[in-house]
């Protein structure tokens, strides 16, 4: 007689609410980094006035050290033992510094020097990358947690897929409606 792995045989469909909150989760994620991959180069260095190359290498910096911290929250939220379980504490944990973070990036303190300027990004840059990692990587953990089938993985991968690009566009279509208009002229 052969013994089966120990393991559920039986998976329940997320709700409809699960299956929404974990996509819509992938928001913040959207709109960090549609904010990073298109605006936050332009905005520095054509509205800030930073050397475009400082803004670059603060960039590289800020995505060089978020590959360090990957792989660190993830063991942290592979080894958490809570009351709320293991990732929800980390992921709750991100929130208010991530919202803080991202909105201080877009407001850098007027009358800094371009040396201040950098340094401020680059930490700001960290900051708001290290938040989105730790709700990004214990909510990515969560998939194979909320469903053991296949084809339900795959669709709740595509909700939050769907949420993800959706805070993306959003945060584009604010960018050039809100924030980039105040800093044209107008053609005469």
């Amino acid at each position: 007689m052969v013994a089966s792995a120990p393991g559920p045989t039986a998976s329940t469909a997320p709700s409809r609410w699960t299956t929404g909150a974990f996509g819509f989760g992938a928001v913040a994620n959207g709109v960090t980094e549609t904010g990073f991959n298109y605006f936050l180069l332009i905005f520095y260095s054509q509205v800030v006035g930073l050397d475009a190359r400082l803004v670059s290498l603060a960039i590289t910096a800020s995505l060089v050290l978020d590959a360090f911290t990957d792989p660190v929250v993830g063991y942290w939220s592979d080894n958490l033992r809570s009351r709320w379980g293991r990732r929800h504490p980390l992921m709750y944990a991100s929130a208010i510094p991530l919202a803080v973070g991202f909105a201080l990036l877009w407001m850098p303190p007027v009358g800094l020097s371009e040396n201040g300027v950098f340094w401020y990004l680059l930490l700001m840059s960290v900051a708001v990358r290290v938040a989105v990692t730790f709700y990004e990587t214990p909510s990515s953990a969560l998939l194979p947690e909320l469903s053991y089938d296949y084809d339900e993985r795959a669709s709740l991968q595509g909700v939050r897929t769907f949420f993800g690009w959706s805070g993306g566009n959003v945060m584009t279509v604010l960018m050039f409606v809100v924030v980039f208009p105040l800093f044209v002229t107008p053609a005469i």
